[in-house]
Order: structure tokens, then sequence, then C-alpha cells
């Protein structure tokens, strides 16, 4: 399992300049969801929510027809935290930097996965953070703020991630 999770990682950090960084975000979203437990619910669909989207139709485009836990994706958009409804994964882009704690105290508890590419958000107790060093993907996992998230996170995801400890 970790060979196949580290083989993924490296040929998605070593796509031809075609695609697009934000593209290749989108995509490791939808796959490291699948390293994630979630407390059961009753939802029908796995829920990825957007704040502040600047991305159009991406995320609609690079996930169209597929699954995550077994479940259609259905992509929500909300242009303030004060309308995040059910979800399981929340998508704050840099955009968001500015309300970052005012976002991470309202999903606080909530069982949502917190992701984003904001400088420093695992260390500001954000749960995922995607970055780019040296034209490789990478990924920093704060354990404590998936923990007060009812998130458990795959073994074999921690092995390739910096994992931060929080406070």
């Amino acid at each position: 399992m970790y060979k196949l999770l580290l083989t993924f990682f490296l040929l998605l950090s070593s796509l031809n300049a075609y695609e697009s960084e934000d593209k290749l975000k989108v995509v490791i979203i939808a796959k490291v969801a699948q390293f994630i437990k979630w407390k059961e619910t009753s939802q029908p669909t796995f829920i990825i929510t957007v704040l502040n989207n600047p991305y159009g139709e991406l995320f609609e485009k690079t996930l169209a027809g597929k699954k995550i836990k077994n479940k259609n994706i259905e992509i929500k958009y909300i242009d303030t935290i004060d309308n995040l409804q059910t979800t399981n994964l929340l998508y704050i882009p840099v955009s968001s930097n500015k309300s970052l704690a005012m976002i991470l105290e309202k999903t606080k508890g909530k069982n949502i996965l917190t992701v984003s590419d904001i400088r420093g958000f695992a260390d500001k107790e954000g749960i995922m953070q995607i970055y780019f060093a040296s034209q490789k993907v990478k990924l920093r996992i704060n354990l404590n703020a998936a923990k007060e998230n009812n998130l458990k996170i795959s073994s074999s995801l921690l092995r390739i991630a910096d994992v931060v400890r929080g406070e």
C-alpha cells in the first residue's frame, strides 16, 4: 500500500508542463481523501466545499465521474464560512488567508477535513496543507487538528507527509 501511494505521488509530482498546479491540487485532494476515515454519516454523496472559489469549474471538470469512499462527489461553493453546511472536506484557497483563524474555529470538532495551500496552514491548526517544493507535491498534516475533528488518517499517508503535532 505504501509503495502504491508513493508511486502515485511521484507520478503526480512529475506531470508534464501541460498540467496546471491547480488541477494537480484538485486531483490530490480527491486522492488523499481516500486515506481519511470520517465518522459514519448517512449522506449519500461525498461533499467537497470550496470557500471563495478561485478555480471556476475546475473541480467539476477534474472530478467528473469520480468517486470518493464509493460515493459520488458533490461540489459546493460558498462565499463565506457562515454559509458552510454539511460537508466532508473544506478547501480553503489562499484568498481566504485573512480570515483563516475564524474559518478554522468554525470547523473545529465538526468532522470536516480542512485542506489548503496557504503557507503555514498546518501550523495554524489546519489539517492538511498542500505545497510544492523542488517541483514536487508535498503534504503537511496536523495530527492534533485531525483528532480534534474526529478524523483518522491512514498510516500510509502519514509516512509520506510532513507531520505536525500541533499544540
